[in-house]
C-alpha cells in the first residue's frame, strides 16, 4: 500500500479538539516556558500519557504560533454604508495587517459581503482579536475566517 504523500490540514476551534489533544497544547507551551521542565515532568502535570504527547506534539500547533508570513481571508458582512470599507481598511491598517486583495459585492437589500485577503506577519494580536476588532466597526455584522496560508 502505497503512502499518501499529500496531508490535508484543518483549521479547527480548541474547544473542539480531544482532551488529549488540548493537553499536548499545553505542555509544548509549557515546555517552551520553562526549558528546564522535562517532558516526563510536563505530561505527568497535565495528566497526559507520553505516548499520546509523542503523538500528537509534531502534528498541532496553534495558528498563531507560527513565525512565517501569514496570510488570511476573510469574509465580511456589512451593511451598505458610505466609508464603511475605508474603515474597515483604516482598523486593519492600525494593527499592521496589510491587505493584498479586495472584493466587494454588490449592496442587496441594503447588505454586501466584503472578501479581504491580508497577511498579517507584523499583526501583534491573535487571528481572533483581529477578527473581533473587524467586527467592532460599526455597520459590521459578521466576520468570518476562510482560510488561511503559512
Amino acid at each position: 500500500m502505497a503512502l499518501d504523500t499529500h496531508k490535508k490540514f484543518y483549521l479547527i476551534r480548541e474547544d473542539v479538539l480531544p482532551e488529549s489533544v488540548q493537553k499536548t497544547l499545553r505542555i509544548k507551551e509549557a515546555l517552551e516556558k520553562n526549558p528546564s521542565l522535562s517532558i516526563f515532568d510536563a505530561v505527568k502535570q497535565f495528566d497526559l500519557s507520553r505516548s499520546a504527547y509523542y503523538k500528537y506534539k509534531d502534528t498541532i500547533f496553534p495558528v498563531d504560533e507560527r513565525k512565517t508570513d501569514k496570510n488570511i481571508n476573510v469574509m465580511i458582512q456589512v451593511d451598505d454604508e458610505v466609508g464603511l470599507l475605508s474603515k474597515i481598511l483604516e482598523t486593519i491598517a492600525s494593527l499592521n495587517g496589510s491587505v493584498l486583495t479586495i472584493h466587494q459585492s454588490i449592496p442587496i437589500k441594503d447588505k454586501a459581503t466584503i472578501t479581504i485577503s491580508l497577511n498579517i506577519t507584523h499583526v501583534q494580536i491573535t487571528i481572533n482579536e483581529l477578527l473581533e476588532r473587524i467586527k467592532q466597526v460599526k455597520h459590521v455584522n459578521q466576520v468570518n475566517l476562510l482560510g488561511m496560508s503559512i
